[in-house]
């Protein structure tokens, strides 16, 4: 006869537990999920519309979950984020939560969903881990209520948390994780009070779980598999992958090797921001993995494990990772040691010059020894032995030690810190070992394409990494990766570059305070917290501006629209795409829309009446409240249809007569106006230009310089265009009085070299001010035009230079919210401290040369390394440098301007430069130049200005920024890190002395206004 539906499910479940009792082996299955994120929003969305997401998301687990239990898989592990995106605020996270009980209730959502409080998330997961007879691991978001009596209860009465779940198959609740070591910007998520290792019991072995970042750290990680010894750890991740020791399925597969166990990773999948890599691993490598840069769609794998892998006959001996790397001799070294940042690390490598040999390279207590054979030395790659032994301090504090075989990205030694996915060189055997002082090692060997190399390396008992037979595939790395937890808490390393970049491996250290520490990283956190999220994804759009016929009247209004609706169809293309992509932000440039070389008459056609936001009002949605605007109704609801906040620039006309006596005679202000519109498609701010450029004779002076700020949930924005960041007002005022985060700055910048190329005086500024800067620039090669970016005060999160193309360009880019907030923004710099301390170096022979019509004082560099100082009135300038080569068709000087600039608008500049002369000829230093061939070893340069206002640039062949390169000290010296990557066009040093510029001619005239 036919069974009764739960007979039918317990004959089910029963055969599927005797199943697995049977053998001592069991299926697992990861799957690595692209994730269908919300839309950006500032409030939160109403419960209905977050289930209606989550659901989304789980239809599509729902389809993997059955698709793996078809192929017998026992367990299935989902990623971290993966029911519902990240990108949250405390506040906009809510509608996503629920409240998750302790397993020990012993509950099954799926047949008891009216037990709790409403669960449909858990409910669903339930009945899905039932209705296919698989345990089913998940992440979603924690709620639990706290009052006044609990003194560690947030504000709004509630802890939040970032947990995993698994429900096994009759659907019952077996395990809750709540993630202990989150990444600073999770501000949406509470730490918990205490780590929880979390296992539970299964017919195939002991299960522990814990979530992404959680795995660099001792706590919970270390313990579950030390201590409490379980078989498999479960891990939910969304990892964005960071060559060369941290990608994915590198570091994962390594963990797992290093720490003799199971390892089932489950990913986020996207490409944009580097997500892939999900894995089954086990103690002698992986089992299955996938990695793909090329696909937007989501990948099961499914893999058969040991149960208990400690009982296996192919389980790794015990290694002391020491016993050989001490037992032997160092090898010999290269006489060239030399330095290099990985990862913001300061590593000590050596070349490998010959296609075999042995190597040691030491740092600290650390010795790595190398012995290796390559199939052939090629000529075109470069590969180092490296090591580390130290304090990572960049985005948290947790002690590493490294030995690395690694290629560099070319053979310029000054690339080998930088990533590198692709090889050619094979090699015939390695064998790697250190003197580590831990017994915490993870081995990775990475091949080219970022693929693993499972059964061609072994650790042998006594710490060695080899090849077991010649490797098949050309080598990325091969890499001892140690951890030294008992070292975190060590002082921190107080010679840190002042400006570094910062990356994140799925999430940044963020580490429980020690003792000491406490009460400010408490109080730190409160304000993280209250801030909302602590990064954004920001877009600038470079484009290539259709441009109006010349006229000489004015054109109708409907070819005036006709014109700005070509522009804003190309915007609109890349609005999508930059939402695609996940921006909050997108910035589009000045004249953007309607171009140039305009009469005040022939620009009217173009122009809106734009009325204060105070109105709050939302043109998409209601676009006949005011005059018609068909402008500012398309921008609304490109903002309000891809939930972005999106920065334009378009011109505004106030209507004024007689009674106002700056009235001009045609009864109306034109104004080169900004504006903004949120994600709602309201109209947030709008900024009319205060300083503008001689040409712009079409538009007004505003009569009082606006200072337009306006909250997002991830920081303060300020806003102002183009030729106002030479300025005081109200470029400076925004930053230093308003303290704005972030500056959105449209712009059409024609490059002038050597100072004042968009890219490089842009990233400056950014540095100078501690600000986020967002560029966008125009796109016209024949007027100079190019350069945009998205600047940190650590220098360019990515930029974009292009005088060879006709196209317009999308940046796209993570950036943090609160930048002064963040462990890697640059400390307060005094600029004439060193400077004002030293005697000065010998003045050679000087001589005086135009910089743009500035005269100069010069001092020609003519040798191969010195120190110079060349002074200008009160400013002197000191430079200490070695060229790599002294080429003898290339000509450098030091140079220092102090004084007005501008020949009708006038304000005051200190420059101090290190700079390439275009020819041999002196007469040639100051014009522009973009190619030289000149590298240097080091240079350090400073000056003793008198403003606090310095900008500090490198500009290398090409025009290329030198980002990562060079750094600023806190006594006011610009100099190197190392030698430069490229040749070198400029060092400079860039003063604006704004209390002494002269009063403007133009502003309140009455020819003007």
């Amino acid at each position: 006869m036919l069974l009764s539906q739960p007979l039918l499910h317990a004959a089910v479940l029963a055969l599927t537990v005797l199943q697995a009792l049977a053998s001592n082996t069991f299926i697992a299955a990861v799957y690595e999920h692209a994730v269908i994120l919300p839309k950006a929003a500032i409030k939160p969305v109403s419960p209905d519309d977050a289930l209606a997401l989550m659901n989304s998301n789980m239809d599509v687990l729902e389809g993997a979950i059955k698709e793996a239990a078809q192929q017998g898989a026992h367990i299935i592990v989902t990623p971290e984020d993966g029911i519902y995106g990240w990108h949250f605020t405390r506040e906009t996270i809510y509608p996503y939560l629920e409240d998750i009980p302790d397993p020990a209730v012993n509950w099954i959502p799926c047949t008891d969903p009216t037990r709790f409080a409403p669960a449909p998330v858990q409910e669903r997961l339930s009945c899905m881990a039932r209705n296919n007879s698989i345990y089913v691991v998940a992440n979603i978001g924690d709620k639990k209520p706290c009052n006044s009596s609990d003194p560690s209860c947030p504000k709004d009465g509630r802890y939040q948390y970032n947990t995993d779940v698994v429900f096994d198959p009759e659907g019952k609740l077996v395990a809750r994780y709540h993630k202990y070591n989150l990444f600073i910007p999770e501000t949406q998520f509470n730490y918990p009070k205490e780590p929880e290792a979390i296992t539970f019991e299964t017919p195939f072995g002991k299960f522990g779980i814990f979530t992404c970042f959680d795995i660099l750290f001792h706590e919970p990680a270390v313990v579950l598999v030390s201590k409490l010894q379980v078989d498999t750890v479960l891990f939910p991740t969304a990892w964005m992958n960071v060559l060369p020791f941290l990608t994915a399925v590198e570091f994962h597969s390594a963990w797992a090797m290093g720490m003799g166990v199971n390892f089932l990773a489950a990913n986020t999948h996207r490409t944009s921001i580097s997500m892939t890599g999900s894995g089954i691993y086990a103690p002698d490598g992986a089992r299955a993995y996938y990695y793909n840069m090329k696909t937007e769609d989501g990948h099961l794998l499914v893999a058969e494990l040991d149960s208990h892998p400690r009982l296996s006959a192919a389980f790794p001996p015990a290694v002391n990772w020491s016993s050989y790397a001490l037992s032997v001799e160092r090898f010999s070294s290269n006489d060239s040691d030399f330095g290099g940042l990985i990862f913001h690390d300061w590593f000590t490598f050596t070349e490998l010059t010959k296609p075999e040999g042995n190597r040691t390279v030491c740092q600290k207590d650390l010795c790595c020894h190398l012995s290796y054979k390559m199939s052939e030395k090629r000529e075109d790659e470069v590969y180092v032995l490296g090591a580390f032994d130290g304090l990572h301090v960049v985005e948290g504090q947790y002690y590493l030690q490294i030995c690395t075989l690694l290629k560099c990205k070319t053979t310029d030694l000054n690339t080998c810190e930088q990533p590198v996915n692709k090889a050619q060189t094979k090699f015939e055997m390695f064998s790697l070992s250190g003197t580590f002082g831990t017994n915490y090692v993870f081995p990775e060997v990475l091949y080219s394409g970022v693929q693993l190399a499972p059964g061609e390396f072994q650790v042998l008992s006594d710490g060695r990494l080899i090849s077991k037979t010649r490797p098949t595939k050309p080598v990325i790395t091969v890499t001892l990766f140690g951890r030294w937890y008992e070292k975190d808490h060590l002082k921190q390393n107080p010679q840190l570059p002042a400006f570094s970049s910062q990356s994140r491996n799925c999430e940044a250290p963020a580490m429980l305070p020690s003792q000491p520490l406490l009460h400010a990283a408490v109080l730190a956190l409160t304000v993280l917290q209250a801030l909302a999220s602590n990064t954004f994804i920001a877009a600038v759009y470079e484009h290539a501006v259709i441009l109006p016929k010349a006229a000489i009247k004015p054109v109708s209004p409907d070819d005036a629209l006709a014109l700005m609706n070509s522009n804003m169809d190309v915007l609109e293309g890349a609005i999508k795409e930059a939402a695609q992509q996940g921006a909050h932000i997108i910035v589009t440039p000045e004249d953007g829309i309607y171009g140039w070389r305009f009469t005040r008459e022939t620009i009217y056609p173009y122009l809106e009446d734009i009325p204060d936001p105070a109105v709050n009002w939302i043109p998409c949605t209601d676009p006949t409240r005011f005059a018609p605007a068909p402008v500012q109704e398309r921008l609304s609801c490109m903002a309000r249809n891809n939930s972005i906040y999106v920065v334009a620039n378009i011109g505004d006309k106030k209507p004024c007569n007689s009674s106002d006596p700056s009235c001009p005679k045609d009864g109306r202000y034109q104004y080169n106006t900004d504006v903004v519109f949120d994600p709602e498609g309201k109209l947030v701010a709008r900024y009319h230009k205060y300083n503008l450029f001689r040409g712009e004779t079409q538009f007004n002076y505003p009569k009082e310089p606006e200072a337009i700020t306006f909250e997002t949930p991830f920081g303060k924005f300020g806003i102002f265009t183009c030729f106002d960041i030479l300025f005081r007002e109200p470029a400076v005022v925004l930053v230093s009085e308003l303290q704005v985060d972030t500056v959105l700055f449209p712009t059409a910048w024609m490059n002038v070299l050597p100072f004042l190329t968009a890219v490089e005086f842009h990233s400056a500024w950014a540095m100078g001010m501690g600000v986020n800067l967002l560029s966008a620039n125009t796109h016209n090669i024949n007027f100079a035009m190019t350069g945009s970016g998205l600047f940190t005060p650590e220098g360019p999160a990515t930029y974009y230079y292009n005088s060879e193309t006709d196209e317009g360009h999308l940046l796209v880019a993570e950036l943090s919210a609160q930048p002064r907030l963040s462990p890697n923004y640059p400390p307060a710099i005094n600029w004439s401290l060193y400077a004002t301390s030293i005697k000065k170096f010998p003045e050679e022979d000087t001589f005086l040369g135009a910089v743009r019509k500035d005269i100069f004082t010069f001092s020609e560099l003519k040798h191969k390394a010195g120190n110079y100082t060349v002074c200008q009135r009160d400013l002197c300038c000191h430079l200490i440098y070695q060229m790599s080569n002294k080429s003898k068709d290339e000509v450098y000087v030091l140079g220092a301007f102090n004084g007005l600039h501008g020949s009708l608008i006038k304000y005051y500049w200190q420059i101090c430069t290190l700079l390439k002369c275009k020819s041999t000829d002196p007469e040639t230093c100051g014009q522009p130049v973009e190619t030289a061939q000149t590298k240097f070893e080091m240079f350090s340069l400073s000056g003793t200005f008198g403003t606090n206002y310095v900008f500090p640039e490198v500009l290398y062949s090409g025009v290329q920024l030198g980002h990562g390169e060079f750094e600023v000290l806190y006594d006011g010296r610009l100099k190197s890190k190392h030698g430069t990557s490229k040749p070198l066009i400029t060092a400079t040093l860039f003063g604006r002395l704004y209390e002494k510029d002269l009063p403007h001619p133009l502003r309140m005239s009455p020819s003007r206004n």
